[in-house]
């Protein structure tokens, strides 16, 4: 499969540009196939579909910033796996070098908490945005709910089979 291509993909490898080059060139699992699946699935998360690319320039910009944020949540777990496997110091011995980075994975998970707070700030605005809000199935249905639902009272016969002025 050819590398991802789309305004979202280039928002991606922009929030996380030395992890999208590792990740989109790992033999060993990932790959740019699960790049690309992590990012129709941040579309079809935020929009109800799965836009093809060439369409993506349509979305208003923080539109596109808010799917790529969301695919970036998608990939870190993979991300993290794959950083896991990989030497953050090496040293040889005889010429005296060595050679250190900072940890991928803390600076992964900090970017996951930040992304975390933002995109649960903007889902509201994005939503009225693209006109897409999936439902929720923790919260019940109620399909009275524009009815009007008074408690009957006790001093009025036969109620509830009326209505009535009382309250």
């Amino acid at each position: 499969m050819a590398a991802p291509v789309g305004a979202i993909a280039e928002r991606v490898q922009g929030i996380i540009p030395v992890t999208w080059n590792a990740i989109s060139t790992d033999n060993r699992g990932f790959g740019d196939a699960l790049l690309q699946g992590a990012i129709d699935t941040a579309k079809e998360n935020v929009t109800g579909v799965v836009l093809p690319t060439n369409l993506e320039i349509n979305y208003a910009l923080v539109v596109i910033d808010y799917i790529a944020k969301v695919a970036v949540l998608e990939l870190i777990p993979g991300a993290i796996d794959f950083w896991m496997d990989q030497p953050i110091a090496v040293g040889i011995t005889g010429t005296n070098e060595s050679k250190s980075w900072e940890s991928r994975i803390s600076a992964l998970e900090k970017l996951r908490e930040q992304l975390q707070i933002e995109t649960r700030a903007k889902f509201d605005e994005i939503a009225a945005i693209v006109g897409f809000r999936r439902t929720d199935r923790r919260r019940p249905l109620i399909s009275t709910m524009d009815d009007p639902l008074i408690t009957p009272s006790p001093l009025e016969f036969p109620r509830p089979y009326r209505i009535t002025t009382g309250r």
